[in-house]
């Protein structure tokens, strides 16, 4: 699509895994060098970025000069910088020497992607297709080349890589878009086991030779953002890098161990403050161990100290077993059935909290969105699907249950599009755990109108006393949910929400409507009290969605409300990229704030008293006693 040129570019990040990962997919040589950028500008105007977003333009003059001449369009491009050895073959310590000592115009970019290009964003175009525009729009040299792809089988890909003495290779899933984050879509396969750094001290050497290094401290920090020790690097510096590192590492020495626990070490040991970042290759790292037989290759500058984790290799999946998975189930974006079982596979984690216990029906589409499809509310007949305890609800068939991941990958392998669920669990089938307002915005009402509707549903519930919490619909508008203690029945949790979208559409009847049907809320939002009544139900979290485009009803925190672009701001393909790239459960705190209803509906007595006060009797409904509690929300 059209759109300017953005000032700065993070990179898409490939995720370490043990063995190939089952699909279709590009291999490339990972390249033992830099992540770099370039951001074409104009004719004259060319910047060199590195993957952390510092511009380093003014150390490569030569490579300026190169992009230059190529006379790329207006763009990002995305690549690594390599020196070549005597064999063709990348050299990290050449590489590392070339930049610390500015001679580097033998440097060589590999340019493997074009986020943007000519005027247009890319990052939603399949791979495949931006890497073919970059071909088609580069005019190879001997310093500016093109990332080939591999053919062939990716175990084989990566044995011969091995045995060249490469890294390792690089897989892209075909039809994937671009993020700017790590994504599962790029995978790297390593022929040795290898990783950045922190060093936090070193030794002496044995000889006590003036200048130079016995061997580097080195650590990482864990999940809590503590620095841990990994072990020593004693191999793969020369005399001139040894005594360069001594010289380096001295001025940065402190008093304290930066490490968390002991590294046999500290009785030797000289410590610096933990800022300087080394690649290391290495044999074997056991759990609760160090680094057995590692190897220094070289300094980096182009990643944060903090960022620096311990990397662990992700066991490949077994691959799914879908029937008719390449069917395009939605002709718009042209997805299959494959991606929709994909997608209830990745996001299963997330989803099961929402599902275990609760009663749920499903929308199936065999044939596609644009085929027939069917709302199913029982199990039977239907293999693969689950059903709850009959004894939930006596005399009636089972609803469908969700309880495992394999569950939900079942359902979407029968044409399962929409996962909806009832209010209420097996803990209390006849109670409500939940309030759901559901804001639907009717024709001629813009996206801010829906914004702004959720934020004075949410004030006047915070007004009440209640705290809700914000998901994407997957459709046109956006839920609001209210956790509730589970203690009164439907028909009170249904007349408590009536009273709430009443008093809105009251105050606000420009913005808001009460009645149900298309005409009544044509550019007002119609909040949809009636999924709160006994057996309905909702579009759950993460649901896909039947609708072109397949979007998917996300949970969202309040603050991210402002950057939310519509109901279907995600699908099916963005929506797990966004759950990968969370630091924390927007709805972390939903399972621990289930509410009293009795003062929310004490608080809104007043205003039901001057509405009954203008009306008739036969339309009171909902008388208020002394406690606050209506009859209905008594306990049966």
């Amino acid at each position: 699509m059209p759109a300017e040129l953005p000032h700065s570019l993070e990179p898409e990040l490939a995720t370490l895994v043990d063995q190939p990962v089952p699909g279709a997919w590009i291999y490339e040589i990972k390249f033992d060098g830099y992540r770099m950028l370039a951001r074409v500008g104009g004719p004259k105007d060319v910047r060199i970025v590195t993957r952390r977003g510092n511009d380093w333009t003014h150390r490569f003059a030569a490579l300026k000069k190169e992009l230059l001449a190529a006379k790329l369009p207006a763009g990002w491009y995305d690549g690594e910088i390599v020196m070549l050895d005597d064999s063709g073959k990348p050299s990290f310590n050449a590489l590392q020497n070339a930049i610390e000592g500015g001679s580097n115009d033998a440097i060589v970019f590999y340019l493997f992607d074009a986020p943007y290009c000519g005027g247009h964003d890319l990052r939603r175009v399949a791979v495949e297709e931006r890497r073919a525009l970059l071909q088609s729009v580069l005019a190879q040299t001997q310093r500016l080349r093109f990332s080939q792809e591999i053919g062939g089988d990716a175990g084989a890909i990566l044995q011969s890589a091995c045995k060249l003495g490469l890294e390792g290779v690089i897989g892209k899933r075909r039809g994937s878009i671009y993020v700017q984050r790590r994504s599962d879509d790029w995978i790297k396969l390593k022929c040795t086991q290898r990783q950045e750094f922190v060093i936090g001290g070193f030794t002496w050497p044995d000889d006590a030779r003036p200048a130079g290094i016995g061997a580097l401290l080195v650590g990482y920090h864990d999940d809590a953002g503590v620095l841990q020790y990994a072990g020593k690097v004693g191999t793969g510096f020369t005399g001139e890098v040894s005594a360069a590192l001594r010289q380096r590492l001295e001025a940065m020495a402190q008093k304290t161990r930066p490490f968390a626990g002991a590294t046999g070490h500290d009785r030797h040991a000289t410590w610096v403050r933990p800022e300087l970042l080394c690649e290391v290759t290495f044999n074997e790292w056991p759990q609760g161990g160090s680094l057995r037989h590692a190897s220094f290759k070289g300094l980096r500058e182009d990643k944060a100290a903090l960022a620096v984790t311990r990397e662990r290799p992700q066991a490949a999946a077994p691959p799914l077993k879908v029937t008719h998975g390449s069917r395009v189930i939605d002709p718009a974006s042209g997805l299959t059935k494959l991606d929709l079982v994909r997608y209830y596979a990745q996001v299963a984690a997330w989803a099961l909290p929402h599902l275990k216990g609760r009663p749920a029906y499903i929308r199936r589409a065999p044939l596609g969105i644009h085929e027939a499809m069917t709302f199913v509310q029982h199990p039977t007949g239907i293999r693969g699907l689950k059903g709850t305890d009959p004894e939930l609800w006596p005399g009636h068939e089972p609803a469908i249950a969700f309880d495992a991941a394999e569950d939900l990958v079942a359902a979407a392998q029968t044409g399962m599009i929409e996962l909806h669920t009832w209010n209420s669990t097996a803990r209390a089938i006849t109670l409500p755990d939940r309030i759901v307002f559901d804001l639907d915005p009717g024709e001629g009402v813009a996206w801010a109108q829906v914004q702004e509707g959720a934020l004075l549903v949410r004030a006047l519930l915070q007004e009440l006393g209640l705290q809700s919490w914000l998901k994407t619909t997957g459709g046109k508008g956006l839920h609001l949910f209210v956790p509730l203690v589970p203690e009164h029945d439907y028909e009170a949790v249904r007349a408590f929400s009536e009273a709430v979208v009443g008093h809105m559409a009251r105050t606000i009847p420009q913005r808001f409507v009460a009645v149900l049907g298309p005409r009544n809320r044509v550019g007002r939002i119609f909040i949809d009290y009636l999924r709160n009544g006994w057996v309905q139900s909702t579009a759950e979290a993460f649901s896909a969605r039947a609708r072109p485009g397949l979007g998917v009803s996300m949970p969202v925190a309040w603050e991210e409300l402002a950057g939310i672009t519509a109901g279907n701001h995600w699908n099916i393909v963005s929506g797990p990229q966004r759950l990968a790239a969370l630091e924390a459960d927007p709805w972390a705190e939903y399972w621990t704030k289930p509410q009293r209803l009795g003062p929310a509906v004490q608080a809104l007595t007043p205003a039901l008293s001057r509405k009954r006060e203008r009306e008739p009797a036969p339309n009171r409904r909902l008388a208020v006693s002394a406690e606050g509690r209506t009859p209905a929300m008594r306990k049966r």
